[in-house]
């Protein structure tokens, strides 16, 4: 297991970012064809007891479903707003650096009240936005930096595996129907973006968080132009 990308947090001191780069795109590869296979057993296991999971529950993280009619807000939404928010929610305080974590902190709250929920009423937002001011002051104010590099030494493993599968599992909330029946079809299907999870998360740790977004624009790259071939 110490070989697997999520319990490597220290590559970079090792590896060049060459190496770093060619380990995590072999990893995101080999992951992401596991997980899609899974989905494919699974499917078939489903079909073999004459149920198709498909026509039960429709994945909304599935770029087929815009096909035909999305729009230019659709395209930035997928290529820009959802890896820079799902990458401040689940990486941004992976560097466990006194005021990154802190700026983490601050954002959540926004963040998700945005993203998550689609609040846009700006009172809501300013009130959450002033909690996360006063998180960061209190986390600068009241934590030292010497603190947080022991905090990395003990629990960056632990964070890495819960980014990557916390981003998984966000991924439930985009199934039309969630219900015993279709959790099995659901757990192999999140297995995909938790695939692609694991990779960002190895990429963000070892090269930074702007990284770690390329990385997830690349890797919307392909449902994007699936869309964007559709609206021209």
């Amino acid at each position: 297991m110490a070989y697997f990308i999520l319990n490597r947090p220290d590559d970079y001191l090792s590896l060049s970012k060459k190496r770093i780069i060619g380990t995590t795109l072999k990893w995101f590869v080999i992951l992401i064809v596991g997980a899609i296979l899974l989905r494919m057993a699974c499917v078939a296991i489903y079909m073999s007891m004459g149920v198709n999971p498909m026509e039960l529950t429709k994945f909304g993280g599935d770029p087929t479903n815009y096909v035909g009619h999305a729009t230019w807000k659709t395209v930035l939404k997928l290529m820009v707003i959802a890896p820079l928010a799902e990458e401040i929610m689940f990486r941004l305080g992976l560097s466990f650096k006194r005021r990154t974590v802190a700026l983490w902190l601050g954002l959540l709250p926004v963040v998700c009240a945005y993203y998550m929920h689609k609040c846009h009423v700006w009172y809501i937002l300013l009130g959450l936005a002033a909690v996360g001011v006063l998180i960061y002051w209190l986390i600068c104010r009241f934590t030292i930096d010497e603190q947080w590099k022991e905090w990395r030494k003990k629990y960056i493993i632990p964070a890495m595996w819960i980014s990557a599968i916390g981003f998984g599992l966000l991924h439930f909330r985009a199934f039309s129907v969630l219900n015993g029946q279709v959790l099995p079809f659901a757990l192999a299907t999140i297995m995909v973006p938790m695939a692609g999870g694991c990779a960002i998360t190895y990429a963000r740790v070892n090269l930074g968080f702007w990284c770690g977004v390329l990385l997830h624009c690349i890797i919307n790259i392909h449902g994007v132009l699936m869309i964007v071939s559709s609206m021209v």
